[in-house]
Formats: C-alpha cells, sequence, structure tokens
C-alpha cells in the first residue's frame, strides 16, 4: 500500500453549490481540506496526534486549477498524494476525477508543520515521515509562484473574525479566506464569470474577534477579470495575497 496517497468519494450537495448549480470553489477547497484531514486520521497523525504531540499542519501555498466545477449531485472523487517532505515543508497535491475518470481539477499545495502551544514552524519530525511512508530521498519540492500584487489598490473592505470562522487550529480556517476576497468582487461579474484558477500565499495566522482589511485590485486581461487582493489585520500586518483569475462563463 501507499501510504502517501489517498482517496475518497464525494456527491455534491445543494448546500455546496451557487447559483447556476455548480460546486462553490470554497466547497471544492474544502474537499481538498476534508481528505488531506481523512488521510492523516487514516495514517494514525490526525487529529487526536495532533493534540496528544502539540503539533498541526497548516496551510502556507495553493496553487488551484479548475477545469470544469461538478454540477449538484454529480458524483467526484478526490485524490491527494503527500508526495515529499523539504526541511520544513510538507508538499501535498491533489486531484478530482469525474465519473469517467477525467480530471477536472487540480491542486499543488505546501504546508508549514507548526508547535501549537509556542505557534513556532517545526521542521518536519521523524514521525511524519514514518506515518506518511517518505523518506529524506523524497524531498522534491512543489514550485509555486508568488503573486505579485499591484503599487494601488481600488477596493477596499473590512470584516470582523467570527468563531465561525476558526478552525481546529484555532485560527482562521484557510477557506475563509477565498471567501472574503469573493465578497470585494462586484456582483455582476461573480455572475458572469468564475474563478479557474487561485493562487494563496498564507503568510499570517488571523485569531478570533481581529478585524481584518481586504485590498483588491481588478484588471481585464484577455476577455478575462484576474483579481489581485492583499489582506491584512488590524495592525496592518499582512495576512495573505491572493492572486485570482475569472473566465466568463460563456466562453
Amino acid at each position: 500500500m501507499n501510504r502517501s496517497i489517498a482517496e475518497k468519494e464525494y456527491e455534491v450537495n445543494y448546500y455546496e453549490i451557487d447559483y447556476e448549480e455548480r460546486l462553490l470553489i470554497t466547497s471544492l477547497v474544502n474537499y481538498f481540506g476534508d481528505i488531506a484531514t481523512k488521510h492523516s486520521q487514516d495514517l494514525g497523525g490526525g487529529l487526536s496526534y495532533s493534540k496528544k504531540n502539540g503539533v498541526a499542519w497548516v496551510l502556507y501555498k495553493w496553487d488551484i486549477d479548475i477545469e470544469q466545477y461538478p454540477r449538484y449531485g454529480q458524483k467526484v472523487r478526490v485524490r491527494t498524494n503527500a508526495c515529499s517532505f523539504r526541511k520544513f515543508y510538507g508538499y501535498r497535491t491533489f486531484e478530482v476525477l469525474d465519473q469517467e475518470d477525467n480530471v477536472i481539477a487540480k491542486a499543488n499545495s505546501i504546508w508549514l508543520l507548526i508547535d501549537i502551544n509556542k505557534r513556532k514552524i517545526l521542521r518536519i519530525t521523524k514521525d511524519m515521515y514514518k506515518i506518511f511512508g517518505l523518506t529524506e530521498n523524497d524531498n522534491k519540492p512543489l514550485p509555486i509562484k508568488n503573486v505579485k500584487l499591484p503599487e494601488k489598490f481600488t477596493i477596499e473592505k473590512s470584516f470582523n473574525v467570527r468563531y465561525s470562522d476558526i478552525d481546529t487550529n484555532r485560527h482562521v480556517n484557510n477557506v475563509k479566506y477565498i471567501d472574503w476576497i469573493v465578497e470585494t468582487i462586484p456582483l455582476d461579474i461573480i455572475l458572469k464569470y468564475t474563478i479557474k484558477h487561485i493562487n494563496i500565499t498564507y503568510e499570517k495566522e488571523a485569531l478570533y474577534g481581529e478585524k481584518i482589511k481586504i485590498f483588491t485590485e481588478l484588471k481585464k486581461q484577455d476577455g478575462n477579470y484576474v483579481s489581485l487582493h492583499k489582506i491584512i489585520d488590524d495592525n496592518g500586518k499582512e495576512l495573505s495575497v491572493i492572486e485570482a483569475i475569472w473566465h466568463s462563463n460563456e466562453i
């Protein structure tokens, strides 16, 4: 058995779709988070292990491409591979397959192992190599480009971090950042365009009760839109930078 690979079937539920009955991008990323957590849990390195050992995996970067969003009632299989470790970084890939085995979405991700109590990054432990069946030779990184932000932003919104935004690591769940940036996009673009690519870097965790601010810049490009986002906390510290590419629904 290849311990580094896991797969799970999902059926698209009504509460996971948009007005056109397509899976929301936030629901898709929740699938990724779910299968990654289940993978760790099944191998003995899940939530109870994390609590006992005072460690947790947190996301550092996402690079997600969506060829096609599944629709309401459709079944898909999500496959993940914890493919390599390198010093402080864990690399994990994802694929979404439809019922004809077509890959309709894929993602690369970079994770960091942290000390929950000290909130500090840890070097990947020997335990983690053993749990996922990897060796120190499994060290190939997944390249994810850095988001280049504009000098000025034309859209600005603020949000308060709610209790419902918090995950098991006691900070804002990574999917909430996608929710936040979508709220800064004009409705006519949301209704006519769909995110087909998203690149996210998480620089600093956001906590319950904080007030965060999002700066957004939109630019038209080859009939589509590119949105660039900077998220900061109430002290002005950068929490995340995000680039999303929106394709027209008519294409």
